[in-house]
């Protein structure tokens, strides 16, 4: 995987220096020559080489906030992440990446599914969403908290329209597979109400 994030401070030495980089999905370009870019290139398939995907956009060598959603896949040998640049979403090879800083994830919003059965959740700072096969349910936000001392993981506290309360925790996966795609996700969501216990995988919307 990618190299582990530097200590940046003392909040980050507290999170200790082995913490791996897509845990907080922001990033810097290494390994290409200053002068030079690298290619953002749509999802990549199994078998194909790089140059037979449609380029999208480059990225500046010395770029630092390319922005992942958590979201990867392993073709051949090779890992390749999701990412988002300057409004240009799409692919990069990871060897390229390197974790570029400890990001404040308290505002952001993600998208979780699980399988058996199949079922959804937004999770966002003010309201998100549940859905399954059957039904659609509006969830708000009442607080968002990261575990103490740490940026990361969150607990997400909602309500439902019915009023019930729902707790959602989002942490660091190496990694969450949803079952039904060749997509690894670096985050995974464990769900829980009065009545339902559920773990699913998350992107970051970017």
């Amino acid at each position: 995987m990618i190299k582990s994030l530097t200590c940046l401070s003392a909040l980050a030495a507290s999170l200790a220096c082995a913490t791996t980089a897509f845990a907080f999905e922001t990033y810097k370009v290494t390994g290409i020559k200053a002068g030079d870019t690298l290619t953002i290139r749509e999802e990549p398939d199994d078998g194909g080489k790089p140059a037979d995907w449609k380029e999208l956009g480059r990225i500046p060598a010395d770029a630092s906030d390319v922005l992942g959603t958590g979201r990867s896949k392993l073709v051949g040998e090779q890992r390749w992440f999701e990412i988002s640049f300057r409004s240009t979403r799409g692919w990069v090879n990871a060897k390229f990446l390197e974790g570029a800083e400890f990001a404040d994830l308290k505002g952001a919003t993600f998208t979780c599914a699980g399988a058996e059965p199949f079922w959804g959740v937004t999770l966002g700072p003010g309201e998100g969403e549940y859905s399954d096969p059957d039904s659609q349910t509006k969830l708000t936000t009442d607080r968002v908290q990261p575990a103490t001392a740490r940026l990361f993981p969150l607990l997400y506290r909602l309500t439902d329209t019915n009023g019930r309360k729902v707790r959602a925790t989002v942490s660091q996966q190496d990694w969450c597979s949803d079952g039904m795609s060749e997509y690894d996700y670096s985050f995974q969501v464990l769900l829980s109400n009065d009545d339902d216990f559920q773990q699913g995988c998350c992107v970051l919307n970017r």
